[in-house]
């Protein structure tokens, strides 16, 4: 059984109830909706109380990708079409289930991979239509341990 503490956590900011115009897992898919409220990245010292270190989180686009064309590996990435300030965050995995995806690395700034301890993200869809994503992992360096949590509704146009 695939440990979900983090993906259960992350899913429970997601109230889903439509469609997307989305095809499977394969190849490139491009949503647009919005991220949650509840979408953020924490930051502070392993052990400290993060919840009020939050950095709130904005999107309205989604892309996943195979990277190379290798079978079962993904990259979601999240990030506000219009912005020319925000960077992306990027989560890398392997798919471990239909739609669960163990995260491997997470990207905060374009192509800086940062090794995560825990991670996951999990897959919405409705007749192989995906509307929804919900990511989140936990990337301990140095003493410091930094939290990105992301969870996209694709059926809320922004």
């Amino acid at each position: 059984m695939v440990k979900r503490t983090v993906c259960f956590s992350v899913c429970a900011v997601l109230l889903l109830s439509g469609t997307a115009s989305a095809q499977g897992l394969d190849g490139m898919v491009v949503l647009k909706g919005v991220c949650s409220p509840k979408s953020h990245i924490a930051e502070g010292r392993i052990g400290e109380d993060l919840t009020r270190r939050q950095s709130r989180f904005f999107c309205d686009a989604a892309v996943i990708t195979t990277p190379n064309g290798q079978a079962g590996r993904r990259l979601v990435n999240f990030a506000e079409s219009r912005s020319h300030t925000r960077p992306p965050i990027g989560f890398a995995g392997t798919m471990v289930e239909r739609d669960i995806m163990q995260v491997h690395r997470v990207y905060l700034q374009s192509g800086q991979a940062l090794a995560v301890s825990d991670g996951y993200c999990k897959f919405f869809s409705t007749n192989k239509a995906i509307h929804g994503i919900a990511c989140g992992a936990k990337i301990d360096n140095g003493g410091r341990r930094t939290v990105p949590i992301v969870a996209f509704d694709g059926r809320v146009q922004s």
